[in-house]
């Protein structure tokens, strides 16, 4: 098994090279034609593949990258990775219900008034006006 080895290790890393550089844009080849990138990975073992892999990292490094959009356009975003509907949640926030640290200073919040009770009258019940000691109302 160990004789075998270096040929195992040699035939997996020019398939390798050989697929990266057939999936390579005609384009973005480094320094050669692709046929010739293609014929050293096949003829010179080791070497070729080598040579390949290290020149088209070198120069996928020294090209400038497109800069991705912040928010993908085209697909849909999770609810909690979304900027907008986390701001819209506080719309819906009830200033009552919201958790407090323990150390925050206590605020007295008003509570909302009856709509249908006037600003500048006090509520009336339908219960009777209590009645004193005496029993005079």
């Amino acid at each position: 098994m160990v004789r075998f080895l270096p040929f195992l290790i040699s035939l997996v890393l020019s398939v390798y090279a050989l697929f990266s550089c057939i999936q390579t844009p005609d384009d973005e080849v480094p320094h050669l034609p692709k046929l010739v990138w293609i014929l050293i990975i096949v003829f010179v073992p080791f070497v070729g593949p080598i040579v390949w892999l290290l020149a088209s990292r070198v120069a996928r490094a020294g090209r400038e990258r497109p800069v991705r959009p912040s928010r993908p356009t085209g697909r849909s975003m999770a609810p909690d990775d979304d900027p907008d509907f986390l701001k819209s949640l506080d719309r819906y926030r009830d200033p009552r219900t919201t958790i407090k640290p323990p150390d925050a200073e206590p605020q007295d919040t008003p509570r909302p008034k009856d709509p249908e009770t006037p600003a500048d009258e006090t509520p009336t019940g339908d219960s009777p006006p209590a009645e004193t000691d005496d029993g005079k109302p």
